[in-house]
C-alpha cells in the first residue's frame, strides 16, 4: 500500500528557532476495499441498530456518520509552515505558546515520527506536528528546553485509527 508521507523541507535555525515545512497529517492509501468494507460496516450496524431499537433515526445517523467518515478519510493533507522559537509553536498562521501545553511526546508514525503536544485545558485536543527524522535531534532539543517529555502512549481511538489506516 501505498503512503502519502510528509514531505519536509530542511530546517531553519536562527536564534534558538526552527521552521520546516511538512504534510500537517500521513495519508494512507485507501483503496475501494477500504470504502466498501466500510460501508459494510456501516450497514451492518445500522441493520443491528434497527433490529435491536427500531428506531430509523439511530439508523440514519450511523448511515450519516460513516458517510462523513468516508469524506474525511479521502481529504489529502496540505504542506503546512512551521516553526518553534522561544515564545511558542507556530502552526501556518496558528501560534500556541508553550504555556498552553503540559508535556510533549514522540509517536512514531511508519518512515516518520510525530510531536504531539498535550494540552493543559482538559477537553482541548493534544496538537500533532510532522517532520524529518534527520530534523528531530534539533526539533526536540529545543522543545526539551521549554517542556517536559512525556513517553508516547497511544490510546485506544488512536490505536483503533492507526489499525484501520484512517
Amino acid at each position: 500500500m501505498e503512503e502519502s508521507a510528509p514531505q519536509p523541507e530542511t530546517p531553519v535555525q536562527a536564534d534558538s528557532s526552527i521552521s520546516w515545512t511538512a504534510s500537517e497529517f500521513v495519508a494512507h492509501h485507501k483503496s475501494a476495499g477500504w470504502y466498501g468494507l466500510l460501508a459494510l460496516a456501516a450497514a451492518g450496524i445500522a441493520g443491528l441498530i434497527l433490529f435491536i431499537t427500531h428506531d430509523g433515526i439511530s439508523v440514519a445517523v450511523v448511515i450519516v456518520a460513516a458517510l462523513l467518515l468516508a469524506v474525511y478519510a479521502a481529504r489529502q493533507p496540505r504542506q503546512l509552515q512551521y516553526r518553534l522559537d522561544g515564545q511558542g509553536i507556530i502552526i501556518g498562521d496558528k501560534h500556541y505558546g508553550y504555556h498552553e501545553f503540559r508535556s510533549f511526546s514522540v509517536l512514531p508514525e511508519g518512515a516518520f515520527s510525530s510531536i504531539v503536544f498535550m494540552p493543559l485545558k482538559r477537553f482541548a485536543p493534544p496538537i500533532s506536528i510532522y517532520y524529518a527524522p534527520e530534523d528531530e535531534d534539533g526539533i526536540l532539543n529545543l522543545l526539551s528546553e521549554r517542556l517536559p517529555f512525556e513517553q508516547a502512549r497511544r490510546d485506544a481511538v488512536d490505536s483503533l485509527m492507526r489499525r484501520i489506516r484512517f
